[in-house]
């Protein structure tokens, strides 16, 4: 991408960004939760170490303020009781605690904040939840092109789309630097990703101009892997840039891009389904 089309691409994604709120993820870093952590001692100081790996000093002192151990039932209410001793080892205590807090509806990114050992899983299920979204969005614009009389409604329907699509993915982003621990800031967060951001969003681009060509209903369901995909695609290279500090290479890119269209396939056949 030149420097004239990124700075184009700057423009459009700013004129965006104005329209979405960084304070709603805000609130949602900050949104309380209790969780208790009962059972031998020793199998509950392992779940601890598991949760907070990577945690500061700070944030040791933060997450033992919602997250409170026992060797017996606690007295008080908790928003999750997570009995150690049950599991078969400590790690298995991440993909419970955020798969309980999921199906309640709660904001995903407050656990990464408080409990950086959950950081990852957090991140795949934040983009997993926006790619599953994006792909039925996609799917429904593309119903116009699928029947005679709609077919006038085909080409606002897909721009709708596009900017429905966008603007999930920039949400996205927010929630996986604020799940790093960035401040859901877009005028830090937009410059330092632009990179990143270009690259991604440019797959998105080719891969929509190539799915335009393919006809019917076929073309329902493909318009529905490149959404899963691409949305995929700008999460992981965001994620990515923030694990690494610098934006990934070709070579990665690539890898990250047909990882996603393979996964994309696989979901597909669920969409095929009657």
């Amino acid at each position: 991408m030149s420097a004239k089309q990124m700075i184009g691409q700057l423009g459009h994604w700013w004129n965006l960004v104005k329209q979405l709120s960084p304070k709603q993820v805000e609130q949602e870093l900050i949104t309380p939760f209790r969780i208790a952590l009962v059972g031998r001692p020793d199998r509950v100081e392992a779940v601890w170490r598991v949760l907070t790996e990577g945690a500061t000093a700070t944030q040791l002192q933060t997450a033992s303020e919602y997250v409170k151990r026992f060797e017996g039932p606690p007295s008080e209410e908790f928003d999750f009781v997570l009995g150690c001793d049950a599991l078969e080892v400590p790690q298995d205590a991440i993909e419970a605690i955020v798969d309980h807090f999921q199906k309640n509806e709660f904001p995903l990114v407050a656990l990464a904040r408080v409990l950086p050992g959950t950081r990852t899983v957090v991140i795949n299920r934040i983009i997993e939840d926006v790619a599953t979204l994006n792909a039925g969005i996609a799917m429904l614009s593309a119903v116009p092109s699928t029947i005679p009389l709609l077919g006038l409604l085909a080409p606002p329907a897909a721009l709708a789309d596009m900017v429905i699509l966008t603007k999930n993915q920039l949400m996205m982003v927010l929630r996986v630097a604020a799940a790093f621990g960035k401040a859901p800031d877009w005028r830090h967060r937009l410059p330092e990703l632009s990179t990143v951001l270009g690259a991604a969003f440019g797959w998105r681009a080719v891969a929509r101009q190539l799915v335009g060509l393919v006809p019917g209903g076929v073309g329902m369901v493909v318009k529905g892997m490149v959404a899963y995909a691409g949305t995929l695609t700008v999460g992981r290279a965001v994620a990515w840039f923030y694990a690494t500090g610098k934006a990934p290479g070709k070579a990665e890119r690539e890898r990250l891009y047909q990882q996603a269209w393979e996964e994309a396939r696989e979901k597909s056949k669920e969409w095929r389904q009657p």
